[in-house]
């Protein structure tokens, strides 16, 4: 009976299993003593606790379905989000944790599942570091429930409703109930703008380059397609997102007057100096590998160069700016630009060439991931890593078409964050299958498990403190 259940439990933990289930062991660990009732998530849970009336003593209901039909109207598309926030709130706090946990399953699983095709078991360890390394501590923002509802959960269903994707270019059978399953996280997950916006374009690129290759039509791509353009359409045709948008237009002046140029640059220069300003470990770690690949495997000094920008860049303003600030003040004072919390260049100061050095700093670097990615992955016409890059980038870049550009802080780089984890897996891996590179691919598989390691622990200490404040 013993040698019948090891047997068993050695099974179920085989093909990559063993390390989901430590990703969700770690999961609940991190998550089991939050309690979410603080910021928006007290605010959502008072808009749907009944109350009674002081002078009639009748209990006034405060329904979910007419609290979202009310944000609805004047405030937020993402009906289906905040019904299934005010539903989880409204049930327990351990209802959330568990589901939250799942979340962050899911997306590490459907990631494994689009992307990972061999030793599964080693593969998606490394894959379940490099997402420990993700700064959890964001979901904390607006409150635990209220950002991980509204930014990990699409992320995750996301992630996950675009496996038919794979399934179907690698001509695997999707079986019956994965077809309700997908459909259902995508109808979830296209609630969110950038989520939408994301399965608008994967789905429409693939479904074109599908008939293109197969000369055939796929019924269920196109309905996957069809159902994130709806989703999109009901996003912009939202009462609520044009009463939000005039009220939010104070947080930046003159906001109304920008130009589409204007807050495409917007996006670029606010999102360069949040990455430098918290130190973003996934742009670290995305950065320092593509570095680490080219300069082991080519000898061009020229790609060495354009590929160490974005980690030089990163560190010289961060990590290494407190050394390097005595002996050069004046990189201080650039820092302090790059991060500063306004538009940079405006109609203004655009004759002072000073100005422009936030803009040019960005688009170089983002010129230099771009080719480095070229040169890694070839040309690109297959280069999927690029597309992802670019496709995470542009997540962030619209965020600048709302005034809330700042106000948002980090939690709407999270498609960019696991965009770039997902390339950094596949830089990982492919330095991995070079025999040459072996040496530096075990050190710097070393240092990634280290990296999560601290992450875990640090996180966790700052969930458990938090936590002992209320």
């Amino acid at each position: 009976m013993k040698e019948k259940i090891k047997s068993l439990t050695k099974t179920f933990i085989q093909n990559g299993r063993g390390a989901l289930i430590l990703l969700f062991v770690l999961e609940l660990v991190l998550a089991f003593f939050i309690t979410p009732n603080l910021y928006d998530d007290k605010w959502f849970m008072e808009q749907i606790t009944n109350e009674v009336d002081p002078e009639t003593n009748e209990v006034i209901e405060h329904t979910i379905p007419d609290f979202v039909k009310d944000r609805y109207e004047n405030w937020s598309s993402r009906v289906i989000i905040e019904f299934t926030l005010c539903l989880v709130l409204r049930t327990s706090k351990y209802l959330w944790i568990l589901l939250e946990c799942l979340m962050v399953t899911l997306a590490c699983y459907s990631i494994s599942r689009i992307f990972v095709k061999d030793d599964k078991n080693r593969n998606n360890l490394m894959l379940v570091c490099m997402i420990l390394i993700y700064p959890y501590i964001t979901m904390y923002q607006t409150g635990w429930a209220s950002t991980s509802i509204n930014y990990m959960w699409p992320l995750a269903t996301m992630l996950f409703a675009l496996i038919p994707i794979a399934k179907v270019w690698r001509g695997e059978k999707i079986k019956w109930f994965q077809y309700i399953l997908y459909t259902l996280s995508l109808i979830f997950a296209a609630n969110h703008e950038q989520a939408c916006a994301l399965l608008v374009g994967f789905y429409g690129v693939f479904f074109v380059l599908h008939i293109a290759r197969n000369k055939k039509f796929n019924f269920y791509m196109f309905l996957m397609l069809a159902l994130s353009i709806a989703s999109m359409v009901f996003i912009l045709t939202c009462p609520g997102n044009h009463v939000r948008q005039v009220e939010e237009a104070y947080r930046l002046c003159d906001y109304e007057m920008f130009s589409t140029i204007d807050k495409f640059v917007l996006g670029f220069t606010s999102t360069f100096g949040k990455l430098i300003e918290k130190q973003d470990l996934t742009y670290i770690m995305c950065t320092a590998l593509i570095a680490t690949f080219v300069c082991t495997n080519y000898k061009d000094k020229l790609y060495r160069v354009v590929a160490i920008i974005p980690i030089c860049s990163v560190l010289i303003f961060g990590m290494l700016l407190p050394v390097l600030s005595p002996v050069f003040p004046n990189l201080q004072i650039f820092k302090n630009l790059l991060v500063k919390e306004d538009v940079l260049l405006n109609v203004g100061n655009c004759n002072n060439l000073y100005y422009t050095f936030p803009m040019l700093f960005a688009f170089a670097n983002f010129i230099a991931i771009c080719m480095s990615l070229l040169l890694i992955f070839g040309k690109i016409k297959n280069n999927l890593p690029l597309l992802i890059f670019v496709a995470g980038f542009a997540t962030r870049i619209v965020v600048a078409f709302s005034p809330t550009v700042f106000v948002s802080k980090t939690r709407t780089m999270i498609f960019l964050d696991f965009a770039m984890i997902i390339i950094s897996y596949l830089i990982w891996n492919k330095m991995g299958k070079k025999e040459e590179n072996k040496k530096v691919f075990n050190i710097t598989t070393t240092v990634i498990e280290f990296a999560a390691v601290i992450q875990f622990i640090d996180t966790l200490i700052y969930i458990y403190s938090k936590q002992l404040l209320y």
